[in-house]
């Protein structure tokens, strides 16, 4: 596989974004190496970006349901509570109509439509999931707050309990809603950007390389930043998979050079054709027959010593030659049946 190959299938346009003189790609095989970088800056930057998402969308689902919560069991009778509570917790599909706001009408009729085709049902619980990221950074404005008097009151008195710790770095005092609101948008175009494989590390006003670097930092510890002010032990999940370290890593001089350095030779290097030959793990169970009936078996298996029912279609030969205390290979497969059934049973 040659650099010409591989440039043709990224299409020469894109490819030509990484051949800027201020990153040093001065061959097409560095310019490459610059690609593969952007790559995984791109996988590095994904589980911050969706610690962010579910943190925000949990964050403003939750403290809006508690709020209409304390409006039901303050201002309704006990024998309604259930019922209106149930209504409560699909709030964003009763809110967001046609004619109020045709934007996030139109995203949750999409989420609607995805849980339709996967034949699932339109439970709020299974719609707030698929709802984008951008839909929920659309609610973090003044448009929505209690001076506006709109269809929906989110702010100010949601704000303490969505964003507890965003906070002024220098006031101490806490940051406005369009504040917030501003930073999210700006991380929205940043999640945009890595789902249209566009480079993460463009920035117009950098003189050097550093600067380009340091852009990507500031976008990382944006994510980082926002996390924090809904809810800072989510940061420790980014720990526990050691993510900040391995941005950090990839965030240097030295990474950029060594990635530059590694399609060097990629002409003599084997294109790699049975990876999933190489990776799949073996689901294989040996075991033992225990009962033997005219139509079918019943093993018990060494691995976990769990029984298993195989019908006679599923045995190698014939039935009549598996006798109790034969040792047996088979596939296990899940059943709705008391036992797991056994799949392509022959004889060790």
């Amino acid at each position: 596989m040659t650099i010409a190959a591989i440039t043709e299938s990224l299409s020469t346009p894109r490819f030509a974004t990484y051949q800027l003189p201020i990153l040093g790609a001065t061959s097409p095989e560095q310019c490459l190496g610059v690609y593969l970088w952007n790559k995984q800056l791109a996988s590095a930057f994904l589980p911050a970006l969706q610690i962010v998402e579910i943190s925000l969308r949990n964050a403003i689902h939750q403290a809006y349901v508690a709020s209409l919560y304390l409006d039901i069991e303050n201002n309704h009778p006990q024998n309604t509570w259930d019922a209106k509570k149930a209504e409560a917790r699909g709030w964003f599909i009763t809110t967001f109509t046609e004619q109020r706001n045709r934007l996030a009408w139109q995203q949750i009729k999409m989420a609607k439509d995805r849980l339709i085709i996967d034949k699932k049902p339109l439970t709020p619980e299974n719609i707030l999931p698929k709802l984008t990221f951008g839909f929920w950074v659309s609610l973090v404005k003044n448009s929505f707050d209690v001076q506006k008097a709109s269809y929906l009151t989110l702010w100010p008195n949601l704000r303490g309990s969505v964003f507890p710790y965003a906070l002024d770095s220098v006031s101490n005092t806490p940051l406005s809603i369009n504040s917030i609101g501003n930073t999210l948008q700006d991380i929205n175009k940043i999640r945009n950007r890595l789902s249209h494989h566009e480079p993460l590390w463009r920035h117009k006003d950098a003189y050097q390389v550093e600067d380009i670097i340091n852009a990507v930092i500031n976008k990382y510890d944006l994510c980082l930043k926002v996390i924090g002010w809904i809810n800072p032990s989510n940061l420790k999940l980014l720990s526990l998979i050691d993510n900040n370290r391995k941005m950090a890593e990839l965030c240097s001089l030295h990474s950029l050079w060594l990635n530059k350095q590694l399609p060097v030779g990629l002409s003599s290097l084997p294109s790699q054709t049975d990876w999933i030959g190489q990776t799949l793990l073996d689901t294989t169970h040996t075991g033992e027959v225990i009962s033997v009936f005219p139509n079918a078996i019943m093993i018990k298996s060494d691995k976990n010593r769990d029984i298993f029912y195989s019908d006679r279609a599923e045995c190698d030969g014939d039935i009549a030659d598996y006798i109790i205390g034969a040792k047996v290979h088979f596939y296990p497969e899940i059943s709705k049946r008391k036992h797991a059934n056994a799949k392509k049973v022959s004889h060790l």
